[in-house]
C-alpha cells in the first residue's frame, strides 16, 4: 500500500450566465473575456515568441500549469501544424489536479472552430481514464506527444523528467489556488528548464513576479487582451539551465523484450532512434495470430490505492 496516494477529484463541469466555464472548488473562470483561444495565442503563443522559436529544432517541449479545457495545448498543436517551419517533434507536458471526463471537454470542444475540431476528436479517441499519476498521449502519428500529470501538481512536479524550453503558467488565479503559483513548485520548473527557457502567464501579480525572479528567471511584462493591461513574460538567467538534449540519431540495442525493454526500445523508436530489441524469445515459432495480435500474458497487480504497482501494471 502506498502512504503518499492522493485521489483524484474530477473536474464538474458548470457554466456561468455568459456560458463561460467555471470551476466551482476554485470559483474561477477557465479562460477569460477574450474567449480560450484568442487568449492562448497572444498570452501563451506569442508570449513565449512562437511559433518563431521552435523553427529549425529537432524538437520543442512546453510545460503547462493547469491543462484545464486543453484549449492552450489545442491552439499550440494547430500553430504548430499550420508553420512549414516547424519542429520535427512537439512534446507537451501538462498538470492538472482535476481533470475533466471526455464526455465534458467534448462539450467544450464543440464551440471550436472548425481547423480546430479534427485536432479535438483525436485527442478525445484517446483521453485517459481519470487516475492519477502519468498518461503519455502520442498524437499526429507520434510526432506530437503529450504528457498528462494528473493529481497535485507540488508531488508531481519533483517526479517530473523533461528538459522545457517553454513554461505555460494557467492555473487559476494565485488568490483562490497559492499552491500552483508556489515557489517550491517555481523550483522545480527551473530544474527542469533548458537553458533560454522562456515563462508566459496572464497572472501579473506582483509576488508571482518576485517568486519567478528569486527562482532564476529575469522577469518582463507585455500587454494584455481583452482589458487585462498587461501580462507577465520571463526568460531564464543566462548561464542557468540544462544543455537542450542531443538530437543525434543513435543506434541502440535493448537487451530483453519484456515490457520494460519493450517500453523502452518504442519510446526510443518514436524519438528517431534506430533500435534492435535482443531476446531470446523473439526467435520461437509464436503463433501467427498472436504476433498479428501484439498479444501478451500480465498478471496485474492491484491494490485499492492505487500504489506504484498498480500504476506499472495498468501502464503495462
Amino acid at each position: 500500500m502506498s502512504d503518499s496516494y492522493q485521489i483524484l477529484q474530477p473536474a464538474i463541469w458548470h457554466e456561468d450566465a455568459r456560458g463561460v466555464p467555471r470551476s466551482l472548488a476554485y470559483g474561477d473562470s477557465y479562460h477569460g473575456e477574450a474567449g480560450a483561444l484568442p487568449q492562448a495565442r497572444h498570452v501563451f503563443l506569442k508570449g513565449s515568441g512562437l511559433p518563431g522559436r521552435w523553427r529549425g529544432r529537432a524538437a520543442f517541449t512546453i510545460a503547462e500549469t493547469g491543462f484545464g479545457l486543453g484549449h492552450n495545448f489545442l491552439a499550440v498543436w494547430r500553430a504548430w501544424l499550420d508553420d512549414t517551419q516547424r519542429s520535427g517533434r512537439l512534446h507537451y507536458l501538462a498538470f492538472e489536479a482535476h481533470p475533466f471526463a471526455v464526455a465534458d471537454l467534448r462539450r467544450a470542444w464543440r464551440r471550436l472552430p472548425d481547423d480546430h475540431q479534427g485536432l479535438a476528436r483525436e485527442l478525445a479517441d484517446c483521453w485517459p481514464d481519470l487516475l492519477p499519476g502519468v498518461h503519455r498521449l502520442e498524437l499526429q502519428g507520434g510526432r506530437v506527444t503529450l504528457t498528462l500529470l494528473f493529481g497535485d501538481i507540488r508531488r508531481l512536479a519533483r517526479q517530473a523528467d523533461a528538459r522545457v524550453d517553454a513554461f505555460f503558467l494557467d492555473g487559476f488565479a494565485p488568490r483562490v489556488n497559492p499552491d500552483m503559483w508556489s515557489p517550491a513548485v517555481f523550483g522545480q520548473l527551473r530544474r527542469l528548464a533548458v537553458a533560454g527557457a522562456t515563462v508566459a502567464t496572464w497572472c501579473s501579480a506582483g509576488q508571482v513576479r518576485r517568486d519567478l525572479r528569486d527562482a532564476g528567471f529575469l522577469v518582463d511584462k507585455a500587454p494584455g487582451v481583452a482589458g487585462k493591461r498587461e501580462i507577465t513574460t520571463a526568460v531564464l538567467r543566462p548561464g542557468l539551465g540544462a544543455a537542450s538534449p542531443d538530437p543525434a540519431r543513435l543506434r541502440v540495442a535493448v537487451v530483453g523484450g519484456g515490457l520494460a525493454g519493450a517500453g523502452v526500445a518504442q519510446a526510443l523508436a518514436g524519438r528517431g532512434h534506430a533500435v534492435e530489441v535482443w531476446d531470446p524469445q523473439c526467435a520461437l515459432d509464436v503463433d501467427p495470430a498472436l504476433r498479428r495480435r501484439g498479444a501478451a500474458a500480465l498478471v496485474p497487480a492491484l491494490s485499492p490505492d492505487d500504489d506504484t504497482r498498480s500504476r506499472l501494471s495498468r501502464a503495462g
